[in-house]
This record gives C-alpha cells, structure tokens and sequence, in this order.
C-alpha cells in the first residue's frame, strides 16, 4: 500500500504588533514626571532654607529653672539743695552787692552757703574796671571780713567748706609759663575765723605765683 501523502507544514500564526499609545496617555505622563519634578525643586528648596536659618530645636518638656530677674541699678542722683529763704537769699545778694561795690562780679553764687557762719564768693573784675585777677571775698554771716591776700590771683577755686573753714586752691607759675597754663602745681589754703579776723591756715602762696609772668 502507498503512505498517506505528508501534510503541508502549517506556519504560526502571527501576533498583531501592540498599537501605539494614544496621545492622551503621553500627556498625562509627561503631566505627572513634570509635577513630581517641581515638587523635588520645592522640596529642595525649603531644605536649603531650614538649614540656612536653623531649624527650631525640638521641643523638650523638661523642667528648666525659671530666670531670676536682675535687679535693676539705680542711678545715685545727686540730692538737691534745700531751697533759701528770704533771709538767705537777701544775705547772698547783699555779699553780690558788695562786691560790685569794689568792681567785680562773682564767677558763681554756689559758692556762697547762707546756712554756713563763715561764707565765700570768688570774685573777677568787671570788665571796665581795669582790675587784674580774681579774689577771695569772705563773709561772717552778714559782715564782710576781708579778702584772701592783698593782691588778686590769676586761678583761685573754693574746694572745701566744713567745720568753721574753708579750702581754696591756688594755681601757682613757674618761670615762662603761658597766663592760660600754669605748671608749678596747686597750693591749698584753709582759712578760718580767729580772734573775730579771717586768718589763713596754711601759708598763701606769694604774689608772683599766683599770676602770670610779666
């Protein structure tokens, strides 16, 4: 018997190729890689800004002491001088006139302590009076006494009053010092009333001391 005829080799079936995307879906996946792009940046960002500033420290619930206020300082003011009365302020300007009367003006009225039984003015020559220096008037309550020295002195201050006596500085020259400048240091001179005179304490510098050279 002859064999059966052989059967034709049958090829397999191709599949068909996938069909492109659709252009809708491109879009939206182009949409959410741009999106989470930009929230990278942002997230970033912030990063770098926390840390540029500091980031708070987190919040810690242990018990701190509390501060203890500091006290504030006070400022020491100086006290202020009782107000004179009518009394007193006659007696200063009645020692004022005086020594307007003899051609001066007083360089203050501070000097003179109304509550005080010995009181001084310093005085400086008016300037139409042709008078040269300055000097010590002094006054036993209301009555004038005399002055420091018989001539006047180019630097002369009231640097203490207690106890019944009162301190004055002198600036003293020395040989080619400027009138503005003397250089010889200063000389102090308690005065007190004695045997009802003003007296000197301490020896008052000499005249050619107390004033600039010529």
């Amino acid at each position: 018997m002859a064999a059966p005829p052989a059967r034709p080799r049958q090829r397999p079936a191709r599949r068909p190729a996938p069909a492109p995307p659709r252009r809708g879906a491109v879009a939206r996946a182009l949409g959410l890689a741009a999106t989470a792009l930009l929230l990278g940046v942002g997230v970033a960002v912030v990063l770098m800004v926390t840390h540029d500033e500091g980031a708070a420290p987190p919040e810690s619930f242990a018990a701190t002491p509390s501060a203890t206020a500091t006290p504030a300082v006070k400022r020491r003011s100086r006290p202020r001088r009782p107000r004179l009365t009518n009394a007193q302020r006659a007696s200063r300007e009645a020692a004022v006139a005086h020594l307007r009367s003899q051609g001066f003006e007083p360089v203050s009225v501070a000097s003179y302590h109304p509550r005080q039984a010995i009181r001084v003015l310093i005085g400086r020559p008016k300037p139409a009076s042709g008078l040269r220096g300055r000097r010590a008037f002094f006054f036993l309550r209301e009555q004038y006494v005399g002055t420091d020295a018989v001539d006047p002195s180019a630097h002369v201050r009231v640097v203490r009053q207690a106890g019944g006596k009162i301190t004055l500085a002198y600036e003293r020259y020395a040989a080619g010092d400027k009138p503005c400048c003397p250089r010889d240091g200063t000389q102090k001179v308690r005065f007190a009333m004695g045997d009802g005179r003003l007296e000197p304490l301490d020896p008052v510098p000499p005249a050619a001391s107390r004033l600039p050279p010529s």
